[in-house]
């Protein structure tokens, strides 16, 4: 009977979840791959080639109907609420971290640039920014649960995205090329990125055209449907301003959109829900906030009731994204945004 610790890893047949397995068994865990099945219905040929290179069994996990449950249909009826989802946050805590987890039933590792390590001062666990600046993903995964922790492995975290190019290809792993010098890729469930057309089958009534207003109220011209304009767009508004405008305002009432020029995005203060703390806050807490992925963060002051108020006014903040609290690289927690003022 083998006395090697046992590990999953969450086995997406890309190059961070293969090396991911490779530094693992270099380790001296014994590895098993976990691919969860969210929009296809079997793993594709580089997945499979890359289990039998890397010679681990590959466990299928059928997750389509959860996905669709639980992460393309409320990312379809955010937008027609009028919110703008991230929808690998509710993948990450519900999918991966949630139902893959408990599938493996054991330590589980994954791919993802980021560490995990006691804040400063205590013993609590918390994520910490990957070491490459670049790829660090601690923002996507604020909303695990804190008691998973304790059973989890981020091996990619201490290393660049560079490293682990390299390492497959020193390894010749079965990659190929562009898979490994492509960047991000689009959401999964939209290969093309254009989420409207599903949406406006979802919901035709965001397809209504309407009223577009300028910052008096004044009607000057119209919109084809909400479903076409995000919050803090300028291009492809179709709506000549004689200056730069941007959608700063949609009322799903009156069915009506507001453009205004930059100033007229920028918010002192917001709330967050949801909310989901690694680190017992004290408040007022002082810390840094994040409300978008690779954005730069922003002292900010936190209160009891989700209310965060920023060190000066920002303009990038959204209704459905998240806004992430750190402490010098820590993650403390953070929630979802849903109200401005």
């Amino acid at each position: 009977m083998s006395t090697k610790p046992h590990i999953g890893v969450a086995f997406s047949g890309g190059v961070d979840s293969a090396v991911c397995v490779k530094l693992l068994q270099n380790e001296g865990y014994l590895v098993s791959a976990w691919h969860m099945l969210t929009c296809h219905s079997a793993p594709s040929p580089t997945t499979l080639a890359l289990a039998d290179a890397l010679n681990v069994p590959l466990h299928i996990v059928d997750l389509r109907a959860e996905f669709e449950h639980e992460v393309v249909a409320p990312f379809f009826r955010d937008y027609a609420e009028g919110r703008t989802p991230n929808p690998c946050l509710r993948c990450n805590a519900r999918l991966k971290f949630g139902r893959l987890h408990e599938a493996i039933n054991g330590p589980m590792a994954t791919g993802h640039y980021v560490r995990i390590a006691c804040f400063p001062g205590t013993q609590t666990l918390t994520l910490q920014c990957g070491a490459d600046p670049a790829k660090d993903q601690s923002y996507f995964l604020y909303a695990l649960p804190r008691a998973a922790l304790t059973s989890l492995r981020f091996p990619l975290g201490a290393l660049t995205r560079a490293d682990v190019v390299n390492y497959a290809r020193q390894w010749q792993l079965p990659i190929p090329e562009e898979k490994l010098t492509s960047g991000s890729q689009d959401i999964c469930f939209l290969p093309d990125g254009d989420y409207r057309p599903e949406l406006c089958k979802r919901h035709p009534e965001t397809a209504r055209p309407g009223n577009v207003l300028d910052m008096n109220g004044n009607i000057i011209g119209r919109h084809n449907g909400l479903s076409t304009v995000t919050r803090g767009q300028r291009k492809g508004l179709g709506i000549a301003t004689g200056g730069r405008a941007f959608a700063v305002a949609f009322d799903h009432a009156r069915n009506t959109l507001t453009l205004g020029p930059k100033e007229a995005l920028a918010v002192s203060q917001f709330f967050i829900s949801q909310i989901n703390w690694f680190v017992e806050p004290a408040f007022p807490l002082q810390c840094e906030a994040v409300t978008r992925y690779h954005h730069r963060p922003v002292h900010c002051t936190v209160w009891a009731d989700g209310r965060i108020v920023p060190e000066q006014p920002l303009t990038l903040v959204t209704p459905g994204q998240a806004c992430v609290l750190y402490q010098e690289g820590y993650v403390l927690g953070g929630g979802l945004i849903h109200a401005l003022s």
